[in-house]
């Protein structure tokens, strides 16, 4: 069932794209603009607070350690920003000192980078995916990442209630949740169901990318806690904060 939901929802857009013109070459997606009068949720102080100091960090933060990852054929979007989001990532790390950050979605494992590189000394990150990331042929993720146990990838799908389960100790301590999944408004509504039964024993903010695609665009307007589009200081694809657990938040920002 869920393989012909998919194979419905890509001939879906497949149709779209014969009828509606892109307005410009390159990779675009399909959105909609929409009001926000009848949004659930709604940003914060602390959410305006972070954004805005997280705007002014990423414009001056450089990754020239990943830019070397990326071979000489291949766009280099870690120098871009506004318009990608791994300067805004590496902003957030850098104002709120996380000890522990929880990625879903390694890929070529540019974003786990980003989200390292300022991790406080006892920071840790773990990235999930379905599969190993040294099966891409593409990756730009070395084993000597991994050599001081900050850096960690589980395999396995979170937006399943038993292996949700079994890495319950694990979300519980994350701080800093970044949600990079396959965007099929499937795993990420199941994903929000899951979070909503843990008991996270610190503040938690969730960063979620491409919250402008278009099966992303019910998942966002559903979240009911604070909220925020940064997509215009994030990824062109969209960038949303939520204050998911707040507790202390405003005191990690002094």
């Amino acid at each position: 069932m869920r393989f012909f939901k998919r194979a419905v929802r890509s001939t879906q857009r497949r149709a779209v794209k014969l009828v509606l013109p892109n307005p410009r070459p390159g990779h675009g997606e399909y959105s909609m603009i929409y009001d926000t009068l009848n949004t659930c949720g709604g940003p914060s102080d602390y959410l305006i607070d972070l954004a805005l100091r997280a705007a002014h960090e990423a414009w001056h933060t450089e990754l020239p350690d990943l830019s070397r990852r990326i071979d000489a054929e291949s766009h280099d979007f870690t120098r871009v920003w506004p318009g990608e989001h791994y300067r805004l990532l590496a902003a957030l790390v850098k104002l709120l000192q996380p000890e522990r950050v929880l990625e879903i979605g390694t890929f070529r494992g540019l974003s786990a980078l980003a989200l390292k590189k300022f991790l406080p000394s006892a920071g840790k990150i773990v990235t999930f995916d379905l599969v190993p990331w040294d099966s891409l042929s593409d990756t730009c993720l070395r084993p000597e990442d991994f050599a001081d146990n900050r850096l960690r990838q589980q395999i396995g799908d979170l937006s399943d209630a038993a292996v949700f389960e079994l890495h319950r100790s694990l979300i519980q301590q994350t701080e800093l949740l970044f949600v990079d999944g396959p965007k099929d408004g499937v795993f990420e509504c199941k994903l929000l169901q899951q979070l909503e039964t843990v008991d996270f024993h610190k503040p938690l903010l969730l960063v979620i990318d491409d919250i402008r695609f278009w099966n992303m665009l019910t998942v966002w307007q559903d979240i009911a806690r604070p909220k925020l589009d940064l997509t215009s200081f994030g990824h062109w694809s969209g960038t949303g904060l939520v204050e998911w657990h707040s507790g202390t938040n405003s005191e990690k920002l002094k």
